[in-house]
Parts: structure tokens; C-alpha cells; sequence
């Protein structure tokens, strides 16, 4: 295409040079069209996912972490402990499959009488994790006779490791992180949770 226009330009006449030019001229206003539509078009899509991703932020931010999960006392729970001291604390039961699910998720301050007692249909290995857990937790498991098989102490916030129940358990309970050695609970101790649930 090059060698055509030049050869072109080689000749003397005047109206062959102007077509010549104009189709120059045409096709650099073409080019520049382009190249104008073209960054148009980028900005948009720029702009249009840039909205996308604040949306999406500002929606799980407000859906699950700026709003504070307040604790709601669900019955008592009651831990003998084998220097005969009588620990009670207000728990939150976490029996349905949504609320076993989240859990302390997202919650920024526990109380030291207050825990959450999650309740399981059967007695099985558990496992738990601190995904988006933010204040670190002692985890209490114990078996269908309401006794202490495994304590997992200060579960560290945040970390997705597995923590796993050295033996089977029907319920755990989570507590602030430390307590359980502050309060002398140990494997073997029972427990008794004040109403049915």
C-alpha cells in the first residue's frame, strides 16, 4: 500500500496528488476517532467496575462486619471444676445450622461469664476454625454426658487452621481466650446448662 501512494506522488499530476492526501488525511481522522473511542470506552469500563467493587465492598462490609453482633443470653451454663469451684456463665445457644455456622464471627468483645454452647444432633469429631473471628476463644468440647473431652486454649484470631476435637463431642462451648485455665477448667470436668434447649 505504501509503494502504491508513492509512486503515485511521482507524478505531476495536481488532482491524483490532492486524492492522495485527502485519503492521508481521511484515514489519520479515522485513526484518531479510533484511538479516542477506544480510551472513551476504557474509562467507562474502568469506572463501571471500579463501581462494581465499591458496591461489593461497602455491601459485605455492612452486611457482616461493621455491624456489631450484640450477645444474647440464652440460658445459663454451669462448669464444676475438680477443685470443687462452681463456674456459671450466660451463654448463647447456637443450635440451627445458620447461627453454628457463623458462630463468634465477627464479634469484637465477649464477656468473661458469657459463652456461646453450640448443641449437635450426635456426638462426632469436631471441627472448628476462627474465620473472621476477632477476639481470641478457648474451645470447650464435650461429650453427650455433659463432660469436658477437650479444651483447645486462645484460638488466635483470625487463622483458618482446623482445630479438632481429640475426641468426640456432642457440644462445645466457646469462651474468652485464657479463661479456662484462669478458672481451673480441665478435661473431666462436667457441666450442667440450666434449661433445655
Amino acid at each position: 500500500m505504501q509503494k502504491y501512494k508513492q509512486k503515485k506522488l511521482k507524478t505531476n499530476n495536481p488532482r491524483i496528488a490532492v486524492l492522495v492526501d485527502e485519503r492521508k488525511k481521511t484515514t489519520s481522522s479515522i485513526k484518531a476517532k479510533f484511538h479516542i473511542s477506544s480510551y472513551i470506552y476504557l474509562c467507562f469500563l474502568f469506572l463501571f467496575l471500579y463501581a462494581i467493587f465499591q458496591f461489593t465492598i461497602k455491601y459485605f462490609t455492612k452486611k457482616e462486619g461493621s455491624i456489631e453482633i450484640s450477645f444474647t443470653k440464652d440460658s445459663t451454663l454451669t462448669i464444676f471444676n475438680q477443685v470443687n469451684e462452681e463456674i456459671l456463665f450466660d451463654i448463647e445457644i447456637a443450635k440451627d445450622e445458620f447461627k453454628k455456622e457463623k458462630g463468634m464471627m465477627y464479634r469484637t468483645s465477649l464477656e468473661e461469664n458469657q459463652g456461646m454452647f453450640f448443641v449437635f444432633d450426635k456426638q462426632d469429631t469436631r471441627i472448628f476454625w476462627m474465620k473472621n473471628t476477632y477476639i481470641s476463644l478457648d474451645i470447650i468440647f464435650i461429650d453427650e454426658k455433659f463432660v469436658i473431652v477437650d479444651i483447645h486454649e486462645n484460638a488466635f484470631p483470625l487463622k483458618e487452621d482446623a482445630i479438632v476435637s481429640k475426641l468426640p463431642a456432642k457440644y462445645v462451648l466457646e469462651i474468652k481466650g485464657g479463661l479456662s485455665k484462669k478458672k481451673n477448667i480441665k478435661i473431666g470436668d462436667k457441666l450442667i446448662v440450666a434449661n433445655p434447649f
